[in-house]
């Protein structure tokens, strides 16, 4: 038999264990409260954040649900902006270009309009008229893009329907009017002298697996905007003692390209890119062709970019050429509209 408790003690037992119990029934409904309060105190919190915070964000690129761009939020940085342009957005690029050669430098122009549309956040369609060489050199084409990884790595295809400018050389035919083309001993320098004749047209395929990979938010790897040709027909020429020069037989080609980007300050892109061109899958080393290109690119506003692009023809030229022999500069505008 237990021993009973006298009163006082009891009485402390019976009080100790009411406030123990009011106690703890407080607690769980102080913190029910509380958590109401929270909740509250939360929302305003993110409200007074967004509210707060709105004007230093205002500069950010800002995303729609999935990552996707609309035109009010599309990034001012180049690196930022996905591969395949936003679906409703269209971007139009308009060029003018010269060429720089030793012994051509400004004399012939170019003009070239380019465009992309969005059909899709991961497709587009694409099409575009270039030329160069006062129009001796044309390329008129149109295709899609599509997303094969989103942001990372594209499909492209274009139907490309096109000519090439066939240089004149010092040696060949030389215009007496041409400065430059004879060296200190009065022989004939194995260079373009700034004449071009238009080659055949012909009608090609490209195909293309465009590809980006971030190192950093202000580095990335550019690669394969190009990858092959395929040619349907022969671009061949005669010259004047009737032999038959064939520029680009109807093989298809390789032409792989690679590069990296980088954007010091977002307003600010830096491209330099390089394409090994090698025609009609034809290895031998006077085949090759590696033309580079540098490109600056000012964008002031998610609408408008500006910029230079400077391209050396062949950095791999067939002796006695130099690599910056053959040179050709253009400065293009580039907008965007849509929702």
């Amino acid at each position: 038999m237990l021993p009973s408790l006298s009163r006082g003690p009891r009485l402390a037992l019976v009080l100790a264990l009411g406030a123990g119990y009011l106690g703890w029934y407080g607690h769980g409904h102080t913190a029910y409260a509380k958590g109401d309060d929270d909740e509250e105190s939360g929302d305003d919190a993110v409200q007074s954040d967004d509210e707060d915070g709105g004007e230093e964000d205002r500069d950010q690129p800002l995303v729609t649900s999935g990552g996707l761009f609309t035109m009010k939020t599309y990034p001012v940085s180049e690196l930022l902006r996905p591969l395949t342009i936003t679906q409703n957005i269209t971007q139009a690029r308009l060029a003018i270009g010269t060429d720089l050669s030793s012994l051509g430098a400004f004399g012939s122009a170019g003009l070239s309009l380019e465009g992309q549309y969005g059909v899709a956040d991961n497709f587009m369609v694409i099409g575009g008229f270039t030329n160069a060489y006062n129009f001796k050199q044309f390329s008129v084409y149109g295709g899609f893009e599509g997303s094969l990884v989103y942001d990372l790595l594209d499909i492209r295809l274009a139907a490309n329907l096109h000519r090439f400018a066939v240089p004149r050389f010092c040696n060949v035919e030389m215009p007496t009017d041409v400065m430059g083309c004879k060296d200190d001993m009065g022989a004939f320098k194995a260079l373009p002298d700034g004449n071009y004749d238009a080659g055949k047209t012909q009608f090609s395929v490209d195909i293309g697996f465009p590809f980006r990979y971030s190192l950093n938010p202000e580095i990335a790897i550019i690669a394969l905007q190009t990858l092959m040709t395929v040619d349907f027909n022969e671009a061949s020429h005669t010259n004047a003692d009737g032999t038959k020069v064939v520029e680009n037989g109807s093989t298809p080609d390789l032409n792989p390209s690679v590069g990296i980007a980088t954007n010091p300050v977002p307003q600010l892109s830096l491209v330099a890119f390089a394409q090994l061109r090698v025609i009609d899958f034809n290895t031998d080393a006077g085949n090759f062709q590696i033309p580079v290109t540098g490109r600056v690119e000012f964008s002031p506003n998610q609408q408008l970019d500006l910029g230079l692009e400077f391209t050396l023809l062949n950095i791999k030229p067939p002796d006695p050429q130099k690599p910056l022999d053959n040179r050709f500069l253009s400065l293009f505008v580039q907008g965007r509209f849509g929702k």
